[in-house]
């Protein structure tokens, strides 16, 4: 028998592998969310239950109490939710898919789903499509949906899908407010820019628990290959004219050693370190080897 893998066993390798990024970035987008969004009077839950027991909806619900967003809320909501009038919104994250009549079926079924249970009317809920990838010209046309007023965020005229929008983070502008959720873009140097983005806010303003999840973003970002923490380092922290010195090693300070180190080539561990210390320790090592 022949050692190596079949296609059917490449291809399932390859889902097994594309379901754990999805299950971890999900978990992070719905933590980011509601350490964002909690602090400032609205209710945020993911996983939601449909009934008293499974299956659960892998979406994001996001529920307001007052009759509009407040100013507050409005600086951590993005294009699209922002503009809504909707009390209660669905988010539902696409980041290793692509955009398909599959996920637009998909997401009519949770919209359907959370009214039943609800009893509410279509006007009081709204769904969103957040995808980390450009959606094809060609599948939106297929689908239906059109660039809004707003860009990165699109639209059917179809009556049945009036409560459906779509936002294509990779094509959402870079006002502030867009800021934290475009981490989740799939484009490399747009995420880069927007770290660095984030970086220049006062950082120590956020609540704990949001600089806790960003942090845990990076370790994403390095642990799956997409973004390196040697990266992050040269192009971010060590960038003439980026963030201050202090700044960048109070972040730094952020991660584990183990985190900071990962991903770095052996002259990048060493770089920085006085000579004689370095000298020292080799001599050390070669007398424990002797």
């Amino acid at each position: 028998m022949s050692q190596r893998q079949t296609d059917d066993e490449k291809f399932e390798d390859n889902s097994l592998e594309n379901n754990t990024v999805s299950q971890t970035s999900h978990v992070l987008f719905g933590c980011m969310m509601k350490e964002s969004l909690t602090p400032l009077n609205l209710e945020v839950e993911s996983d939601y239950e449909i009934g008293k027991g499974p299956p659960k909806l892998d979406v994001l619900i996001i529920r307001r109490a007052g009759a509009r967003w407040s100013k507050a809320q409005l600086e951590f909501l993005p294009d699209g939710i922002r503009q809504s009038n909707c009390k209660h919104v669905i988010l539902e994250l696409k980041y290793t898919e692509s955009i398909n009549k599959t996920a637009i079926f998909q997401t009519i079924g949770y919209l359907g789903s959370y009214l039943r249970l609800k009893q509410f009317n279509p006007e009081k809920v709204c769904a969103f499509i957040v995808s980390s990838k450009t959606p094809q010209k060609r599948m939106l046309k297929q689908i239906g949906f059109e660039q809004t007023d707003i860009k990165g965020v699109y639209r059917s005229k179809d009556c049945l899908l009036s409560n459906i929008q779509l936002i294509s983070l990779n094509d959402l502008s870079d006002a502030p407010y867009n800021l934290w959720i475009k981490l989740f873009s799939s484009k490399i140097n747009q995420r880069l820019s927007v770290l660095k983005r984030i970086l220049a806010f006062d950082l120590k303003k956020f609540n704990s628990g949001l600089v806790s999840i960003l942090v845990k973003i990076l370790n994403f970002w390095n642990m799956i290959g997409e973004v390196s923490m040697q990266r992050i380092q040269k192009d971010i922290l060590y960038e003439s004219g980026g963030i201050s010195d202090e700044l960048a090693a109070w972040f730094l300070s952020l991660f584990k050693p183990e985190d900071r180190l990962r991903g770095l080539r052996p002259e990048d561990r060493l770089n920085g370190l006085d000579i004689k210390i370095i000298e020292d320790y080799l001599k050390k090592q070669r007398k424990m080897k002797r």
